[in-house]
């Protein structure tokens, strides 16, 4: 976490060897093509798995199966269409994108690390304050008896976690930093991040207002790392909390059966309501505290990560 907030970031330095950097409206244009073209692709693919999954009687991995495949196959594509358009228009490899070997697994777990850290402090704030209760549930549905399941969502959120990082905080935030400047960058990827939940059940202006600032914290967090592995760890164990493992919602979303089963009480404006804790203001503040480390820490740029990545 030593890499300097600025041009010099190995994230912009592996980025300008790319001499076609699009403008800002064409770059934003192309994330949504990715998007589109790859989920297209994942509905179509995953039509006859659903109908397979239909004819099964366990609601417990009716509903696991039926968002891993929502997760895998409405994901993966995304990522397929990436790594196309930088392998052949772009010509240039896809670790570009912060995916060096080098230290990858150290920073992907310092990412989930962290990742924990963010969620609980959440959970815990909201608990402070008694804005958070148990909720009683279906006994299929929650508890021991649903680890296996839950922990095949994990492998779900892994994919679903890689590609928003992937789109937001590699592709995009790295081009357009690239090209214009750093804060741009990051601001840019982190609202369009925003708006893409603008569609999501129940959401707020307060819930966008929290995207985005999740959307800078990821950013800050993986140009501090110099990678993308972190950022993504982060990103998909902060899903997996908040959906598998507390049972709240995840951005307006209902995610399946959970180890515990949480619900907030209280004012949406703090707790989030309908739309799940990234809704709320406790979430800002957390979020708001994360920024504020990240901006503050020193930095010891070193180069190394342009060596041993093989």
């Amino acid at each position: 976490m030593n890499y300097p907030i600025s041009a010099s970031n190995p994230l912009f330095q592996l980025t300008k060897s790319e001499k076609r950097l699009p403008h800002l409206v064409i770059a934003i244009l192309l994330v949504m093509a990715f998007l589109i073209v790859g989920q297209v692709i994942g509905v179509f693919a995953s039509m006859p798995i659903e109908t397979i999954i239909k004819k099964g009687t366990d609601v417990t991995w009716k509903s696991t199966e039926n968002l891993l495949v929502m997760l895998f196959l409405g994901n993966t594509p995304v990522i397929l269409a990436v790594y196309l358009w930088m392998r052949f228009y772009e010509k240039r490899p896809f670790k570009n994108l912060g995916f060096q070997i080098n230290k990858s697994i150290p920073n992907y777990f310092f990412g989930i690390f962290i990742g924990i850290i963010l969620f609980c402090s959440v959970v815990g704030l909201l608990s402070l304050f008694n804005f958070m209760t148990w909720e009683e549930g279906s006994p299929a549905m929650q508890g021991i008896t649903v680890i296996l399941p839950t922990t095949l969502l994990l492998l779900g959120f892994v994919i679903q976690g890689a590609t928003e990082e992937i789109l937001c905080r590699g592709w995009l935030m790295q081009i357009i930093g690239a090209r214009y400047n750093v804060w741009t960058g990051i601001l840019v990827s982190a609202s369009l991040f925003g708006l893409l939940h603008c569609l999501n059940d129940n959401v707020t202006p307060l819930s966008i207002i929290n995207i985005i600032v999740v959307g800078i914290f990821f950013s800050l967090f993986a140009l501090r790392q110099g990678s993308l592995w972190g950022a993504c760890g982060l990103h998909s164990i902060w899903n997996w909390l908040q959906g598998n493992f507390f049972g709240l919602q995840v951005s307006g979303t209902e995610t399946g059966p959970t180890i515990l089963n949480l619900k907030e009480i209280g004012p949406d404006w703090i707790t989030g309501g309908a739309f799940g804790p990234e809704g709320g203001f406790a979430t800002t503040i957390v979020l708001c505290v994360g920024i504020a480390i990240l901006l503050l820490l020193k930095s010891s740029f070193t180069k190394e990560i342009f060596t041993n990545d093989n």
